[in-house]
């Protein structure tokens, strides 16, 4: 039990760090927690093992997902609407690459290992 305080304090801490990075260099918190979180995991990793952050505890993992996923609304709720709407086009366009280059990866990728998995199957061997 006490390592799960020891842990979340440390997590605080660092989520600490983050906020007054953000304050100090003025940009956006969610980036600076991130950095944070990265350079942390690749310090201490290196210098204490991979787990020393409980990466690996099921509890972590589930707090991890939600932490990404409010990361996420953050981040988008810190975009400048001004400056977003004079921009529309080109974040519209951005997003639409973004989207439409990963979905059509993804779907070669797929069609490619059916179409291996069909081939190497035994009924699609020639009987003899």
């Amino acid at each position: 039990m006490t390592y799960a305080w020891s842990l979340a304090a440390l997590w605080l801490g660092l989520a600490l760090v983050a906020t007054l990075f953000a304050l100090w260099f003025r940009v956006s918190t969610a980036l600076t927690e991130i950095i944070v979180g990265t350079l942390a995991q690749l310090i201490l990793g290196s210098l204490f093992g991979s787990d020393v952050l409980g990466g690996n505890k099921s509890w972590a993992k589930f707090l991890a997902g939600a932490g990404a996923i409010v990361l996420t609304f953050l981040a988008g709720a810190e975009l400048d609407p001004v400056v977003f709407r004079r921009n529309w086009k080109e974040a519209t366009a951005v997003g639409l690459i973004g989207f439409r280059s990963r979905r059509c990866s993804g779907s070669r990728t797929a069609s490619s290992i059916r179409r291996n998995t069909r081939s190497s199957s035994p009924a699609s061997s020639p009987a003899r």
